[in-house]
């Protein structure tokens, strides 16, 4: 018969060691997992619900940071417009298009966008006929 050597019995004890510990917390995960629930995850706005408004200024005021440090900064000013442009304020938006235009004046797509914001501001400044939304038409008694 083989002798066993203590340096043997060292490697298989550290073997069911090893193997026992690996047990305990695999199984000590599993069983925590399922008893207690998951947590939902945290808004990254710290808990706030922003409207999609108030989400919009705040991007805003991002890019208004980022053009104070850099104010040719093509990139900045497009999100700004486009922000403005979803805020529905076209006066806003109308400089820093025109300083668009004015950083590439080669740009038909920024002169495109120019025109038409140039176009709602007229539109919003002329004054527009009431229409007559009644179900009955006027009715006219001159023959009569």
């Amino acid at each position: 018969m083989t002798k066993v050597t203590p340096k043997q019995i060292f490697k298989k004890g550290f073997i069911i060691i090893s193997g026992l510990a690996f047990f305990w917390f695999s199984a000590y995960s599993v069983i925590e997992m399922m008893t207690k629930p998951a947590t939902p995850p945290v808004n990254s706005s710290q808990g706030e619900n922003l409207s999609p408004e108030s989400s919009l200024l705040k991007e805003a005021k991002g890019y208004e940071l980022v053009l104070e440090k850099e104010p040719n900064n093509r990139f900045a000013l497009e999100k700004l417009v486009e922000i403005q442009l979803q805020l529905k304020n076209l006066s806003a938006a109308l400089p820093l298009m025109e300083k668009l235009v004015e950083i590439e004046p080669q740009n038909t797509k920024y002169q495109e966008v120019l025109n038409i914001i140039k176009q709602g501001l007229a539109q919003q400044n002329s004054p527009t006929p009431p229409v007559n939304n009644s179900p009955n038409p006027p009715v006219n008694n001159e023959g009569k």
